[in-house]
């Protein structure tokens, strides 16, 4: 059944009415939908899959009537959050957070590290990652869609009292991700090193918050990859 993010549809709607000439569109001329055929709608506010039923199709909407509600248990009961330093591709940014979405991360920061490469990002190019979070959000059955945040003058301290793991590839005073006791109840925060890695500075600040150092054995991956390994181990091991 095809699921879509409906922002503005209320628990006590019985019926919508789609307006919207690209929904429609993708309706119409992609997906062939038919009369009668079943559709699944979430508003992110209900923890609810809403299921509609075709009842009209013309040109300019399509009417339906809701059948029933179902209860979405998908979310985990924990924040997972991605701190990634901006890498030298927006390819790198969309490919993260296609495959972290539907591992279940809560939130992305992507934030100027001392080594990352220049990279601008404008309100296009935002707005293109943000449809990407809810493309991968209707695809993976997820209730919450997490929010995006890129800012060039992160303050690492802001974010001591969380759980934090940052991600290097020397494996001296290393942990392993199931060396890490993951019983924390409030927000677990990744940070991920930059092609080049993160600079002596970055990791002093690092270890002087007490920041657990965590390697991923003796393979060095590329950062992207680092994202979708750690997220998906974390959350089948907490």
């Amino acid at each position: 059944m095809q699921r879509f993010y409906f922002p503005d549809l209320e628990k006590s709607d019985d019926s919508i009415t789609i307006k919207n000439k690209e929904l429609i569109n993708q309706l119409t001329k992609v997906l062939r939908v038919n009369i009668w055929e079943k559709l699944s709608f979430f508003n992110w506010t209900d923890n609810l899959n809403f299921i509609f039923e075709i009842i009209s199709i013309d040109k300019r909407e399509v009417y339906l009537e809701k059948l029933e509600d179902k209860e979405n248990k998908s979310e985990i009961e924990f924040d997972l959050n991605i701190f990634a330093a901006l890498p030298n591709k927006l390819e790198k940014i969309e490919y993260t957070i296609k495959k972290a979405v539907e591992v279940w991360v809560s939130w992305f920061y992507f934030f100027r590290s001392e080594r990352s490469q220049k990279l601008n990002l404008s309100e296009n190019k935002i707005s293109r990652l943000n449809k990407i979070i809810i493309e991968a959000v209707e695809q993976s059955g997820r209730s919450r869609i997490p929010e995006l945040i890129i800012d060039d003058n992160i303050n690492i301290e802001d974010f001591k009292d969380n759980q934090n793991l940052y991600f290097h590839t020397n494996l001296e005073d290393s942990k392993l991700l199931k060396e890490v006791n993951f019983e924390y109840d409030k927000w677990i925060n990744l940070f991920v090193w930059p092609e080049w890695g993160f600079s002596d500075n970055e990791i002093d600040i690092f270890s002087n918050l007490w920041f657990n150092k965590i390697s991923l054995w003796n393979r060095i991956l590329r950062t992207e990859t680092v994202w979708v390994v750690s997220s998906f181990y974390i959350i089948q091991n907490k």
